[in-house]
């Protein structure tokens, strides 16, 4: 493999963040120029906090990162490998001027990405992504050095953890959720969640069957795979557990399994948390926040409960912005992010696990039962058997074919969402048979079924 310079850095520009493959295209040399212009933006001695995932490439980078930031004055905050959340706690917890974050994201890809974040613990908005990148074109004209003396600190900040563990807990009715003597499996999915989530889990007096939460380098496969949320599901229902939950490497977000060991759709879990949440109920002069692509049937719902809405393109840190313009309650994100506005304007997976485990306490019902009322929307759907060889690696080549065609679309783990012509399509892969699952919703009926059959032709030559 040899080095490809790039000449401008808005070549590693994508969907918001800065992200190239490691080594290759975004080499150590870039992260420390970047570290360096970073700490220019904040004065002399204010603290940043600092975080990755477990792989080696995000580890490279922010050591180069470090260096470079160090030059500029500002003292760092070292979390060493965490989950995403759990930056954005220390970042608020600590005071701290800003935080930055490396992580290769939940795909098979060698590319690493950097998340900037201000004292909010809120990503940057692009006008500030913006500045980075003309910064760096400019290289090094605005960038500030400080004396040998000056130049910043690292502190390691090991306990930080264990205060996230305590301090999340007390949003939630605790004492009633270990009465109820539940009990889940948790997919921590190879990522920093394997060393907070079972450790909080049993603090509530949950019983967990904790599953990879182990560091695993990186196969050719999603994480969470089909087959390691097949897995879960199947653990769910032999041991009689009451859920499954499958997180996302960067903790940000959880995939839910109900006791019968089928996947919660994201409209669901909206409206239950709609519907059940004591805070939420308690707020309905004020705002919900959703993105626009969310079913005309839920935008009903919602405004039927009486909530005012808004709907907000899902940028890097857009909705976390919009909470704290609209004072919202509550906000959601299709690519399966909730935001709980008493906790924090971030989507921490952790916080939502809690919730759903504190309405299933509350109810006295399990989650099938709770989300089967629910209204659902006209949609055409189609089922596609496909080989088992390609089942493994569906999503990813699925993610590939939607960049292909130049298709707008979320990605929600197990599943896109294709966003084309006013019509909202999901694209998943079967939790029971090797088969991949079509479901399109439109205003416009005939505009559905002709995306069906446009993608219907595209997954066949698969």
């Amino acid at each position: 493999m040899s080095y490809n310079p790039i000449k401008n850095l808005n070549e590693l520009k994508k969907n918001g963040r800065i992200i190239g493959k490691a080594n290759y295209v975004f080499t150590p040399e870039i992260s420390s120029s970047i570290g360096s212009i970073h700490g220019s933006l904040f004065k002399q001695r204010e603290s940043v906090v600092m975080g990755r995932d477990y792989h080696n490439d995000s580890l490279m980078l922010k050591r180069a990162y470090t260096s470079g930031l160090m030059s500029t004055g500002i003292n760092l905050l070292n979390l060493s490998d965490c989950t995403f959340p759990l930056l954005q706690f220390t970042i608020r917890r600590f005071g701290a001027s800003g935080g930055v974050y490396f992580s290769g994201g939940h795909l098979f890809s060698e590319d690493v990405g950097i998340r900037f974040l201000d004292a909010g613990g809120i990503e940057l908005p692009q006008s500030e992504i913006q500045k980075i990148i003309e910064s760096y074109n400019n290289y090094p004209q605005q960038v500030r050095r400080v004396d040998p003396n000056d130049i910043g600190q690292i502190t390691a900040i090991p306990q930080t953890a264990d205060v996230y563990i305590k301090s999340i807990q007390q949003f939630v009715e605790k004492k009633k959720i270990k009465k109820a003597n539940l009990k889940i499996v948790v997919d921590c999915s190879y990522g920093p969640t394997g060393k907070i989530t079972p450790l909080l889990i049993n603090d509530i007096g949950v019983e967990v069957i904790a599953l990879n939460t182990h560091y695993r380098e990186r196969s050719s496969s999603p994480v969470p795979s089909i087959n390691t949320i097949r897995n879960t599901a199947d653990i769910v229902k032999a041991s009689n557990s009451h859920l499954g939950v499958c997180f996302d490497v960067d903790g940000s977000r959880i995939l839910v399994i109900d006791e019968n060991g089928l996947e919660i759709n994201y409209e669901d879990l909206l409206m239950l948390f709609i519907t059940f949440d004591k805070r939420i109920q308690k707020s309905k002069s004020n705002t919900i926040i959703t993105t626009p692509s969310i079913s005309p049937v839920v935008k009903n719902f919602i405004e039927d409960c009486g909530f005012p809405i808004k709907q907000v393109e899902n940028y890097p840190g857009e909705i976390s912005r919009q909470i704290r313009e609209e004072r919202a309650c509550f906000a959601a994100a299709d690519t399966l992010k909730f935001y709980f506005t008493e906790y924090a304007p971030f989507s921490d997976g952790n916080f939502i696990l809690l919730k759903i485990l504190e309405i299933m306490t509350l109810q006295n019902d399990l989650l099938g039962s709770l989300t089967r009322g629910f209204p659902k929307g006209t949609k055409i759907n189609k089922t596609i058997p496909v080989s088992s060889e390609l089942i493994e690696n569906a999503h990813n080549r699925l993610r590939e074919l939607a960049d292909e065609k130049g298709y707008k679309y979320h990605d929600i783990i197990n599943e896109l969402k294709i966003i084309q012509d006013d019509v909202f399509t999901d694209i998943k892969v079967a939790l029971y048979r090797n088969a991949i699952l079509l479901s399109a919703e439109s205003d416009e009926k005939e505009k559905a079924q002709e995306m069906i059959l446009e993608l219907e032709k595209i997954i066949k030559e698969l």
